[in-house]
């Protein structure tokens, strides 16, 4: 399993995804950043962190993680390529080391994104002078507010690992749906598609604090107990189990019929 993973990531790491993969770390956060570093009110570094990815990345937060290697195996079976490695290789060991590259990889971009924009605003602007600070304590990240407690730099390691999760598990799902849909469009966009009627659906309901946005960027509602984002965590794991543990079953029946 280890040379499947190795050689999974050489196949995973080419020069255009290793381009896009930048692209993603920090095009969507320079952009935000270039907007809202005039005519924004900021009483910390962290609230403007919080201006830089609660907009288009907070939008469009799946989208970044699926384009990356969730499509991988569709790819194969379009090219045909899977029926090569049939002969030569444990089909299932095969595709779950394509997964775990795929949301590894999804979790490490992730954790980037947040992560390097976090410094450069914390620990390296200040030295610039880009931003104007007002003096006044009005600021806050929301459900994250509690872990400033124990430090600026243990804040920004933990929200970055939480979106990174995130991010691992939206890939994930969409990568097991393309293993059980032979409409590869499809199963990629589901995940984003659930990302937006959940967050329609919670705001129906009256509960934005349980909406996907809200629980991975906790910035546009007032502070919330923590156990509120684990609840659409939880239901999003279980249904990515439930989707893992049927392919276990029918993987193979499945992945026969596609390349025949």
């Amino acid at each position: 399993m280890k040379h499947l993973v190795a050689v999974e990531w050489k196949r995973a790491l080419t020069f255009n995804r290793v381009l896009l993969c930048l692209a993603i770390i920090l095009i969507p956060a320079a952009v935000q950043f270039l907007n809202v570093k005039t005519g924004y009110m900021f009483y910390r570094a962290v609230d403007v962190h919080t201006e830089v990815i609660g907009g288009v990345v907070a939008l469009l937060f799946p989208l970044f993680f699926i384009i990356l290697y969730a499509g991988s195996y569709a790819s194969e079976v379009k090219d045909q390529f899977i029926t090569y490695i049939k002969p030569r290789i444990k089909l299932a060991d095969y595709l779950l080391a394509k997964g775990i590259v795929n949301g590894v990889l999804s979790f490490i971009v992730a954790f980037a994104m947040v992560f390097i924009s976090f410094v450069f605003i914390v620990y390296v602007e200040p030295s610039l002078g880009m931003i104007v600070y007002e003096n006044g304590s009005d600021g806050s990240v929301g459900t994250f507010e509690i872990f400033l407690e124990y430090g600026t730099l243990s804040y920004g390691l933990i929200y970055s690992f939480w979106v990174g999760i995130n991010a691992a598990l939206y890939s994930s799902a969409a990568y097991v749906l393309t293993l059980l849909m032979k409409n590869h469009f499809v199963a990629i966009s589901l995940p984003f598609l659930w990302y937006f009627v959940m967050n329609f659906v919670t705001a129906i309901l009256a509960h934005p604090e349980f909406s996907p946005v809200s629980t991975v960027f906790p910035f546009n509602i007032i502070q919330q107990p923590l156990w509120t984002i684990f609840v659409p965590f939880t239901i999003h794991l279980m249904i990515l189990s439930i989707l893992i543990y049927y392919v276990r079953n029918h993987f193979q029946e499945k992945v026969y019929e596609y390349v025949h």
